[in-house]
């Protein structure tokens, strides 16, 4: 996280670009790994939660004039209220829900433009103050992702967290230890659909345009990927795992067309060798230099 607050005092504007599109998916990210690393609540559409939170806060900035923030409160409401299956059935539904979403934002042109898309994108205004630069854009998405980060922290260690990590590792155990396993899992779908939603309403005031081609079954895949590599269960390995599959493709671009054959092969040997994730073997590797410098137990 600190690492990427110093985004800005790099050269050039392409890696401040990076910085931009890492901070929107590590918000992303974080949404997705509480509801599988932490509760075992698998979504295999959480681009579609994106995609639903970006057009309503566009088209409630554009049609009705309302402020980023309510805007982007919306999104996250209208998020917190769309999946409410469970198991199997929660898994299935969430794929075809994302098959259903990417269509309707195609086909609904009157609405969202269709493939056209959506244009004249305008500028994020908070209390007043209009957000024109991109060091704006930073300085907002950072606060968001930062905020959204000590929030998730604080409840993971707490009692919610305790049952939603007992609900993951065992389902039928923690009902009959009394959890309520049903209202949880409401709570950490809401939770995740919500900060997915959150994180779509950012990427239109970035691209400068908005179509439904950023929100397809890929980008749900490649969420997926980014929580899994980085290590399923942490939150500072779904921050890793954002920055290490937005930043290394850009400079694999000469090999596009072998990107999705990279990103299962890096699926595979991840779960293989880094069952903990990247998170998880630096964390070892530091605790390790640690010790043999004497400073832990």
């Amino acid at each position: 996280m600190a690492l990427l607050w110093t985004v800005p005092l790099l050269p050039g504007g392409f890696y401040f670009y990076l910085g931009l599109v890492v901070a929107i998916y590590a918000i992303a990210a974080l949404g997705l790994q509480v509801m599988v690393g932490l509760a075992g609540q698998l979504s295999l559409g959480h681009a579609a939660f994106l995609g639903i939170g970006a057009y309503t806060a566009i088209l409630l900035e554009k049609g009705v004039g309302l402020s980023f923030l309510p805007a982007l409160a919306a999104a996250g409401l209208l998020m917190a209220q769309l999946i409410r299956l469970s198991g199997v059935y929660f898994k299935i539904a969430t794929f075809g829900f994302g098959i259903v979403v990417y269509q309707i934002l195609t086909n609904w042109s009157s609405l969202t433009g269709g493939h056209v898309g959506v244009r004249a994108i305008p500028p994020i205004v908070i209390l007043n103050l209009q957000i024109t630069t991109r060091v704006g854009l930073f300085a907002v998405e950072m606060a968001a992702l930062t905020i959204i980060y000590v929030l998730l922290v604080r409840l993971c260690h707490g009692r919610i967290g305790r049952a939603l990590r007992a609900i993951g590792q065992n389902e039928t155990a923690a009902r009959s230890m009394g959890i309520r396993v049903d209202r949880y899992r409401m709570i950490v779908i809401t939770l995740g659909s919500g900060i997915a939603g959150l994180a779509g309403a950012f990427l239109p005031h970035l691209m400068r345009f908005l179509s439904p081609e950023s929100f397809t079954w890929y980008d749900s895949l490649l969420v997926l990927i980014m929580i899994t590599v980085g290590g399923l269960g942490s939150l500072p390995g779904a921050i890793v795992g954002a920055a290490l599959l937005t930043i290394v493709p850009e400079y694999l671009r000469d090999f596009a067309q072998y990107k999705m054959l990279a990103f299962g092969v890096l699926l595979i040997v991840s779960m293989i060798l880094m069952p903990a994730g990247v998170a998880g073997v630096l964390r070892a590797a530091l605790i390790g230099t640690l010790r043999r410098g004497g400073r832990v137990q």
